[in-house]
């Protein structure tokens, strides 16, 4: 609502700038360079999205952006992106280079005992993941197979963590969880 505010103050602005000055070439560059903006505001809300911090994020200690030898995974069958780890195969990874890019967990069966670093598992609700992370999400559109994800951004580690739910109530749990390192 507060940019939406901000705009339309800025458009009476413009519009009573021109009406003083009668001069629409002005009206027409400043129409267009805000037209832009508000585009862009509204086409990429990653652009306007504040940034949360993440470094050190991860599942149970293992941290997205780290070293992971070929012999800490095995390969799942029919699945060539991720790979499970050996030591705690509820959690899925995808390497480049050895390098962690992307955690996920498996979702069958639940396993609570898996979470971020900020504690949030699968028995977490959507308002534990808000008051733990803050209000500085983004709604996620197109979710297959969830009703609901949200995601927040760290901009200068480049790291996401994403959260899934059947919907956005307040007591909605978590349905899968996704942290990735760009």
């Amino acid at each position: 609502m507060g940019l939406t505010m901000i705009i339309a103050f800025l458009l009476l602005i413009l519009f009573v700038v021109v009406i003083l000055s009668k001069k629409w070439k002005v009206f027409i560059i400043v129409g267009v360079c805000l037209t832009v903006v508000i585009i862009s505001v509204f086409k990429f809300p990653v652009l306007s999205q504040k940034s949360t911090e993440l470094s050190g994020e991860g599942l149970n200690q293992i941290k997205v952006g780290t070293l992971i030898e070929k012999d800490e995974t095995t390969q799942i069958k029919d699945n060539v992106i991720y790979l499970a780890l050996k030591r705690n195969p509820g959690i899925l990874v995808r390497v480049e280079k050895d390098i962690i890019k992307e955690l996920t967990l498996v979702t069958e069966p639940i396993n609570t005992s898996i979470s971020t670093m900020k504690g949030i598992n699968m028995k977490s609700t959507f308002a534990e993941v808000v008051h733990n992370y803050g209000e500085s999400y983004r709604n996620l559109r197109f979710v297959e197979m969830y009703g609901v994800g949200i995601e927040y951004r760290d901009k200068k580690n480049g790291i996401i963590i994403r959260f899934f739910f059947d919907d956005g109530e307040p007591n909605s749990q978590v349905r899968n969880i996704e942290i990735i390192k760009k």
